[in-house]
């Protein structure tokens, strides 16, 4: 029997439950703190590589154009960031791999106590843990350390033996996995990726994830103004 998702309920993306207010300050780009900047050019490293499918590279190519103008970029540091008791496991798994995981991963780490980290609702099919099993945050995009309408660019962690709720995508997005990952693409078969993987989900499809005996820790981005 073919499973029905619910299709108004994205749930990497959380600030329309849970709004988060922070105090801003225009900067221009130029001034972009050089730990964020030195992250962001990891990753597009990382996500345009040729090893990466066609799909995710259209995407997160698009998103890294548009960084070539700074947004709003936060004062300060949350008064409780949150961190993820697992999160250091997580990015030590990443570490290991050397290359430019381990670059990503460092910035990570630098970064992860000026986040905000927010756990998001559960849903179908997800582990009965989950709400207490997981966190996201937004690197670039709203209520982000670089705050912004057109972009987002966040991180997923879940403990291990955990599964994110199933649901389908509003935006096209790309995944670069720092550790490894079972997932599900438009009802398709589960298939299994490791450290350093990274795919596209395209808008509309269904979209599953877990993982097993090691912490998941993921980064995303995608375009919220389709077409611009």
């Amino acid at each position: 029997m073919r499973r029905t998702i619910k299709r108004d309920a994205d749930l990497l993306i959380t600030d329309e439950q849970e709004p988060v207010k922070s105090r801003l300050r225009e900067r221009g780009a130029g001034e972009r703190p050089v730990e964020l900047e030195n992250f962001l050019n990891c990753l597009a490293r990382a996500m345009l590589h040729p090893s990466a499918s066609t799909m995710a590279s259209f995407v997160a190519g698009k998103v890294f154009q548009k960084l070539e103008r700074a947004g709003t970029l936060r004062e300060g540091r949350p008064s409780d960031s949150g961190i993820p008791a697992g999160l250091e496991a997580a990015l030590q798994n990443a570490i290991a791999t050397k290359g430019v995981n381990f670059e990503v991963a460092q910035y990570v780490r630098r970064l992860a106590g000026q986040l905000i980290w927010i756990r998001g609702r559960s849903g179908p099919f997800a582990s009965l843990n989950f709400e207490k099993a997981h966190a996201h945050s937004v690197i670039v995009g709203p209520g982000g350390l670089e705050d912004r309408a057109d972009i987002r660019i966040g991180l997923t962690y879940m403990e291990p033996y955990s599964r994110f709720p199933d649901h389908v995508q509003r935006f096209s997005r790309a995944f670069l996995l720092l550790s490894p990952c079972e997932l599900s693409i438009g009802g398709e078969s589960w298939f299994s990726t490791g450290t350093g993987g990274v795919f596209a989900a395209e808008a509309g499809q269904s979209f599953a994830m877990r993982c097993t005996t090691t912490p998941l820790l993921a980064i995303w981005c995608h375009v919220e103004e389709p077409g611009r």
